[in-house]
């Protein structure tokens, strides 16, 4: 098994652990959005709020399992990519889609980790009726620069030709 796929199954029993956790101490109407400033400013009862979770858990993860998946099955003609005749030539096709597949494990694993931090803010918050922790700030500035290296690293690497 290789190291992203153990990390992404973790990540997924963590969030399934730390929900199972938390569902009891929830209150049966939670807020289910926070304003910029932190502040609630809708709710909905706390069994739809995790099916909804629940079924965002499973866009993503289909989302970024089966994208590349997807995109592999596509005519060439409809895929955007730098020095596209260089790596979709049959010799390197096979390599090519496998850096697509590592590479969006890696975007669904930060999205993934990203999620449950959310999820505990948004938690706590609900549980202690207060407004979301500021450090949500945090979590998503991380993301971001997660995503600008992603987004570089994922570019470069298909400018390479060698």
């Amino acid at each position: 098994m290789k190291l992203r796929h153990a990390i992404m199954f973790l990540l997924v029993v963590v969030l399934v652990v730390h929900t199972s956790y938390y569902y009891p101490l929830l209150p049966t109407s939670m807020a289910s959005h926070f304003n910029g400033a932190g502040e609630p400013d809708a709710w909905m009862e706390k069994r739809v709020f995790l099916v909804f979770e629940g079924i965002l858990v499973c866009v993503l993860l289909s989302e970024f399992l089966g994208l590349p998946w997807l995109i592999e099955r596509m005519p060439d003609r409809l895929i955007n990519l730098p020095n596209k005749a260089y790596w979709l030539a049959p010799e390197r096709r096979s390599r090519a889609f496998e850096i697509f597949r590592t590479y969006f494990q890696w975007f669904g694993i930060a999205l993934l980790t990203l999620l449950i931090c959310v999820s505990h803010l948004v938690f706590r918050a609900n549980i202690a009726r207060t407004e979301l922790d500021k450090s949500i700030w945090l979590f998503l500035a991380g993301y971001f620069v997660f995503v600008v290296i992603w987004l570089v690293k994922f570019i470069l690497v298909f400018k390479r030709t060698s």
